[in-house]
């Protein structure tokens, strides 16, 4: 009876409990890798605020500083590079490391380049306006404007620089920045940072720059005046350079069109100031506005009194900035002087002649009463036209110093490349096709060698000609020599075993 009852209540009984270790494993395990990951991921969003995703969260976070305005004795470190120095540094850079590169020059811009100790790429030189572009919202800086310039002394070397900007400061930087201007970058005005090199499909090297110290400026003597804004955030997500692929082939077209339409008009960005026996130029004018002038000492209005001359003595002046100068008048501005020509000696006088008396000449202000000085002033028109080019064409032996290679001097070029440096072709070509602005040459002594031996690919010359230039004809035959040999500006390995010289015509007709 006693183990009936004990077998039912056995039955009845409810099963023992399972613990789930391995479940509770798994969920561990989960919760482990999300934090690492969340601790590598905080890693990379703080070490690549250049990526458009860590930007917006460090935006978000307000992790973020805007872009810094420096003065010119706080301003980071650098390297000054010309445009050949440039190219020469970045030219042999494969993909992957110019796209590593970019990365870290943006990356020090969004930081203010803090917490890096490598010297920041600035670039100087000559440079002419190809065309601007008015920036908006969607590009890389949401205000302002962005020039293309092509560099003066190294063609193959495209800047576009970028001139933040607000409000009607916009259109003043448009109405200045005008086609065919020449842009003079100076180390000791403006710091042009490189930001972004990208290499174009002709293999010129296009760099995108921006001066850290957004400077003051003022438009006709004062009438008018602009400065430059560091942007107060950027848009990652438009990407650089900022003018790039069919807006780029726009530039290039309108700067061909200019010249074809316009005597090219050369103007000097950053000038320094005329020396006072120097006339003041006629064309437009604009300055930079200087609010920081140090300490002058004023040029005496009289000449000093002669021991034989009986002049009188002259009263001293007191430095228009010196602390000796009486408080509560007006300081007015250090006056410049131009000796005019002396008289002649009259022979009936028995006075010796008198020393010439200097003129004062103001120095220009802007209406708040500030000393300007030059910063953008027109030059004489150059000589040398380029007959529509987008590129600088020269006189027969005038173009810049290079050295000049003949056909059979090209095959080393195919693996080393041009190195940056600036080289010229000559010798005695036929020309076996022509078209609009192209034609494509063999050498006369490579023609019997693809005779006699077919396959053997030779050499082959693809120039191409400035706009409204004929190239010559099909079959006919012309000789260049070191006064007006071609340009090289590429060296490639066609499929058929030919070596491919790509140049351009850079020298007016005779």
């Amino acid at each position: 009876m006693s183990n009936f009852y004990r077998s039912d209540f056995d039955t009845f009984s409810p099963p023992p409990r399972k613990d789930h270790l391995f479940l509770w494993t798994v969920f561990i395990l989960l919760l482990t890798g999300f934090a690492m990951a969340c601790w590598l991921g905080s890693f990379y969003i703080f070490g690549h605020p250049e990526d458009a995703r860590s930007y917006r969260i460090l935006q978000k976070l307000h992790k973020l500083d805007p872009p810094k305005r420096f003065e010119i004795t706080e301003a980071p470190p650098g390297e000054f590079l010309t445009a050949q120095k440039l190219f020469e540094r970045y030219n042999t850079y494969p993909p992957l490391r110019l796209k590593a590169e970019n990365d870290e020059l943006l990356r020090m811009y969004i930081d203010n380049y803090t917490g890096t100790k490598r010297l920041v790429p600035y670039i100087v030189g000559q440079f002419t306006i190809l065309d601007t572009h008015v920036l908006t919202p969607s590009d890389v800086f949401p205000s302002g404007v962005a020039a293309v310039a092509e560099a003066s002394d190294f063609p193959q070397v495209m800047l576009e620089h970028v001139y933040p900007a607000q409000g009607k400061d916009v259109e003043a930087l448009k109405g200045m920045l005008k086609t065919g201007l020449d842009v003079k970058l100076a180390k000791t005005l403006d710091l042009a940072a490189v930001i972004h090199i990208q290499r174009l499909a002709d293999g010129n090297l296009q760099f995108t720059a921006v001066p850290l110290l957004y400077g003051s400026y003022a438009l006709k003597e004062g009438e008018g005046t602009f400065s430059l804004q560091p942007p107060p955030a950027l848009n990652i997500p438009g990407g650089l350079p900022i003018i790039r692929g069919a807006e780029l082939d726009h530039t290039m077209q309108v700067y061909a069109e200019y010249q074809r339409e316009n005597t090219p008009v050369s103007t000097i960005l950053d000038q320094p100031m005329t020396t006072p026996t120097t006339a003041a130029p006629t064309g437009s004018l604009l300055v930079r506005m200087n609010a920081n002038l140090a300490p002058d000492i004023s040029v005496p209005m009289h000449p000093p009194k002669g021991k034989h001359h009986g002049l009188p003595t002259p009263t001293p002046e007191i430095a228009v900035n010196s602390p000796a100068a009486a408080p509560g008048q007006p300081q007015q501005p250090m006056l410049a002087m131009a000796n005019p020509a002396p008289r002649p000696l009259d022979p009936t006088s028995s006075q010796p002649a008198p020393q010439a008396v200097p003129v004062a000449t103001p120095i220009p202000l802007s209406p708040n009463g500030v000393a300007l000085t030059p910063f953008l002033q027109s030059a004489p028109e150059p000589v040398i036209t380029n007959n529509g080019a987008s590129w600088r064409t020269y006189a027969p032996g005038q173009m810049p110093r290079g050295r000049v290679i003949a056909p059979s001097d090209a095959a080393p070029l195919v693996d080393t490349g041009l190195g940056g440096e600036r080289l010229y072709l000559r010798g005695n070509f036929v020309v076996t096709e022509s078209e609009d602005n192209r034609a494509i040459l063999r050498p006369q002594t490579n023609m019997l060698t693809s005779i006699l031996r077919p396959g053997s690919g030779g050499t082959r010359v693809i120039v191409q000609y400035p706009a409204g230039v004929e190239p010559p004809l099909e079959g006919s035959t012309l000789a260049r020599d070191e006064s007006r040999p071609f340009m090289i500006t590429d060296v490639r390995r066609g499929s058929d075993g030919a070596i491919n010289l790509y140049v351009r015509e850079i020298t007016t007709p005779q």
